[in-house]
């Protein structure tokens, strides 16, 4: 029965992918089958198993319509958490026309057309998600994302609010809310002349979505940047510090070091961070960037 859905409902969120896994009530009053509990598994099982698992429960046929749906709304979002995207939205597709009042493919397919850059259609989806349930804070969320990818910053900002206010302590929506106001201290021309408020406003996102969620490592990244516009120097690298321990290997939080110790002065250390730049996964822009500011500081070579 639906109404017992919500309590089996194990939901995982990350910056771009949705991970939902939901429990099949399984087909008679035996114990579930091994395809069924790697189909349901929120934990302990890769991608591939939940694929497998979820692919033998639907060619068995054996399920509800609504079972079903449960079963291509999990195979869908391992597709997601794969970025295979176009066979993610055909089990998205399916499992709405199983039940079309099953919010958790709107949000799983909205998120695929979010991901293939079609933000508009998203935005049907995360609509159409809202509207079946309204206190949906993920497709608030979601929604929030689309519009800000859309550059309508003020639009995001508004469902980033409803997300956190449905759910205080929901960090991706404080992240996101973040997001929205860097963009706006960057492009929108009201900001521009007021933009020490929005620096401020998303110094204190990220700090709520940093207190609900220690190991974003984005967060660090972006409170550091949010910091160098304010020139607050050390308490940036201070961040870059935090987010490079949490992924030593993202070169993006490392080239960001680099230009805090060369605007500060400290060059042996902007030379050793950009070194390490060149020896991480970077592309072509950046890696011309970085080759520049060594020439620039004599390191070359």
């Amino acid at each position: 029965m639906r109404g017992h859905r919500s309590a089996s409902l194990a939901l995982t969120l990350s910056a771009g992918l949705i991970a939902i896994t939901v429990a099949l009530t399984a087909a008679a009053a035996a114990a579930p089958s091994e395809d069924q509990r790697q189909c349901s598994a929120s934990t302990g099982v890769s991608p591939e198993q939940k694929l497998s698992g979820c692919t033998a429960v639907i060619a068995a046929g054996l399920e509800t319509p609504q079972d079903l749906a449960i079963a291509f709304t999990n195979r869908g979002n391992a597709y997601l958490s794969r970025h295979d995207l176009d066979h993610a939205i055909a089990d998205f597709d399916e499992a709405i026309r199983l039940d079309p009042k099953y919010v958790f493919p709107l949000n799983g397919r909205g998120l695929a057309y979010q991901n293939k850059s079609q933000y508009d259609r998203a935005i049907q989806d995360f609509d159409q998600a809202i509207g079946l349930n309204p206190k949906n804070a993920v497709a608030f969320n979601f929604r929030g994302n689309a519009y800000r990818s859309k550059g309508r910053y003020d639009r995001a900002i508004q469902d980033f609010d409803q997300a956190i206010g449905l759910s205080p302590n929901y960090a991706a929506a404080y992240f996101g809310r973040a997001l929205a106001y860097q963009d706006k201290m960057q492009w929108d021309f009201d900001a521009y002349l007021d933009e020490e408020r929005y620096e401020d406003r998303a110094l204190k996102d990220y700090d709520e979505a940093i207190r609900l969620a220690p190991g974003n490592r984005a967060a660090y990244n972006n409170r550091g940047n949010v910091y160098m516009s304010k020139r607050q120097y050390d308490r940036a690298i201070e961040d870059y510090d935090e987010a490079i321990r949490l992924d030593p290997n993202e070169a993006m939080y490392v080239k960001n070091r680099g230009n805090a110790f060369r605007v500060t002065g400290r060059y042996d250390r902007a030379v050793a961070d950009y070194r390490k730049v060149l020896t991480l996964k970077v592309d072509e822009p950046i890696k011309k960037q970085i080759e520049t500011a060594l020439k620039e500081l004599g390191a070359a070579g």
